[in-house]
């Protein structure tokens, strides 16, 4: 009988052990919780325990999952969301560019200038002066000279890239190394800028014209590459991003041997696969018009896939950018005969996209003007038809201009359209550049956003750091209000394409989501899903719309662990003390 006891009261403890286990919990967050559920848009706290969401609902439901070593967070002024995903990001080039000579958000040539200066000063037994992010519309038709920068560095070969990436600047000796003159010709799918008068090349090189000095510059060793990931990992948490696509990754191709045997694929293989990183990363590899079918070989050799990592993507240009004269335009720019550069003659593209299809690869195409936009719709379709209609969820970036007789194929194709938002409003760029090469017919379908979406094709939200900024809220904002950020008032570009807030959360989370094939893991505030979560100093909802860039992610969560914690201090040991540059880098990271 006292054995029967006993026994009973050992099962008895042994089930309330049980239940004690099941209701624990790693994190509780107490906040305005926007789900992306459409069964329940809205909770009051979320549940967290190892990586994994275990409670999504009402505040006192939650708080029984509460013990002696949960951490309970609570931010009632604030907002929970799910990890913001970038469909279309440079992530490890950007973080390798900290380390060089960084030009992006200066807005005067002198400030160019003595940046420039600066960065030669720094680093003065640097074999070559490269660095980036300069903006066109701030020299006259986005044409700096060679001469500016010989008088910086005469002897010393200089290459910078445009903030766009699709131009460089170089300097007379960049030119003489490369052997480019007056008799060079333009390369295919490139143009050397040149005097009007000598025909002497003039400093931009556009295109596949940088291809002519690009194989000249230094390597990257293998831990500036892993440094710089580690860093761009870092600031990408920062704000609130747990997930991207890198949007083709430097250092590889079948016919460019020269650029060594470790490159950015092979760091983010060795991060994902060894959990170096908090970040799920898609990673793409380029194919180009001449190279395509060798690049299609050695993209099946380099696919890999783990827990963190997946390379399964090929990303390939259509076409370049309005303000440099090289997206392809279905009619000319106005005041020419020029229709700018179509990168792949129609028919090879649509074979490669059949073929990158038939293999199994995701593909993912950068088209900007109506050409480049409808020649890759018709690969896509040409591929559709030849191989049948299967889940490949391919994808095309930036989409600017689109011919409205276009917009209803995205929905037709199952084509992912990832904006680049931030980009959508009347900078210098759009009045300077854009609106007077286009003609205000054409003007009007820049950025379509909301009539792309009400088509019902998926909108997928990408920043194209270190283009522009890598702050989702930045783009977010830009989309609902077609105005750049913070402007309350004044001129917004083409209003009737602004879409609602709903809209671009969800695109910057579960259609992000849906365009890495994540959906089911992440993306959403739902039980079962991996516990990818930001929490936002201030609800989205109730603040007015010019101010959502203002709003800041206090805290970062990636598989259930918090990566980042606003006003705690992160170490960035590979920048160096002493440059000043790069000190205010890291201080505007630390506030």
């Amino acid at each position: 009988m006292i054995n029967s006891i006993a026994l009973l009261l050992f099962i008895g403890i042994a089930f309330v052990g049980c239940d004690s286990q099941e209701k624990s919990a790693d994190i509780i967050l107490i906040a305005p919780s926007f789900t992306m559920n459409a069964d329940r848009p809205w909770a009051e706290a979320v549940v967290i325990k190892e990586d994994e969401i275990i409670f999504v609902g009402d505040k006192q439901d939650a708080l029984s999952y509460q013990n002696s070593t949960t951490q309970l967070i609570e931010r009632s002024d604030g907002m929970v969301l799910p990890g913001f995903i970038d469909s279309h990001v440079h992530l490890l080039s950007g973080g390798i560019e900290m380390n060089d000579c960084r030009l992006h958000d200066l807005k005067t040539p002198t400030q160019i200038f003595q940046a420039i200066r600066d960065h030669f000063a720094i680093h003065p037994k640097n074999e070559w002066l490269r660095g980036s992010g300069w903006e066109l519309p701030i020299f006259p038709d986005g044409n700096p000279r060679k001469e500016w920068l010989d008088e910086i560095s005469p002897d010393k070969p200089v290459f910078l890239l445009s903030a766009d990436g699709h131009s460089a600047w170089v300097n007379s000796k960049a030119l003489a190394l490369a052997g480019i003159n007056a008799q060079t010709p333009d390369p295919v799918n490139g143009r050397i800028e040149r005097d009007p008068n000598s025909k002497e090349p003039s400093g931009v090189l556009r295109e596949d014209a940088m291809g002519l000095v690009e194989p000249l510059l230094p390597l990257y060793n293998k831990d500036q590459i892993d440094t710089g990931l580690q860093f761009a990992v870092k600031e990408a948490n920062r704000l609130g991003i747990t997930a991207i696509l890198d949007a083709g990754t430097e250092g590889y191709a079948s016919n460019d041997s020269i650029r060594g045997s470790y490159d950015g694929l092979d760091s983010y293989r060795e991060a994902t696969s060894d959990k170096k990183i908090s970040m799920r990363v898609a990673v793409s590899q380029y194919a180009n018009p001449e190279s395509w079918k060798d690049d299609l070989t050695n993209l099946k050799k380099r696919r890999f896939a783990n827990e963190l990592g997946v390379m399964n993507t090929v990303k390939i240009f259509a076409d370049g950018v309005i303000e440099g004269g090289t997206a392809a335009l279905l009619d000319a720019y106005l005041g020419t005969d020029d229709r700018g550069i179509l990168n792949w003659n129609p028919d090879t593209l649509k074979k490669a996209v059949t073929e990158f299809d038939k293999a199994g690869f995701q593909v993912h195409i950068h088209a900007i003007g109506d050409w480049g936009i409808r020649s890759t719709l018709d690969a896509f379709e040409f591929a559709r038809k030849h191989n049948g209609v299967e889940d490949k969820r391919h994808m095309m970036s930036h989409i600017q201009l689109i011919h409205p007789k276009d917009v209803p194929r995205f929905k037709e194709l199952n084509i992912i359209a990832s904006f680049q938002a931030l980009w959508a409003y009347p900078d210098k760029y759009i009045t300077d550049l854009t609106l007077p090469v286009l003609g205000p017919v054409r003007s009007r379908w820049n950025y379509p956003i909301n009539s792309v979406f009400l088509s019902g094709a998926r909108i997928a939200g990408g920043s194209d750091w270190t283009v522009s900024s890598l702050n989702p809220l930045y783009a977010i904002e830009v989309a609902i209000t077609r105005r750049g950020p913070g402007e309350k008032d004044g001129d917004a570009l083409f209003p009737e394409e602004a879409v609602k807030l709903e809209t671009m959360l969800r695109a910057y989370t579960l259609e992000g989501a849906f365009s890495l094939f994540k959906e089911n893991e992440i993306g959403s505030l739902e039980v079962g899903k991996l516990a990818d979560i930001i929490i936002l100093d201030r609800n989205l909802f109730q603040i007015p719309t010019h101010e959502i860039h203002n709003a800041s992610v206090v805290q970062t969560i990636f598989n259930g662990k918090i990566v980042y914690k606003k006003g705690e201090a992160v170490s960035y040991t590979h920048l160096r003390a002493h440059e000043t540059r790069h000190d205010l880098v890291c201080r505007l990271l630390l506030e």
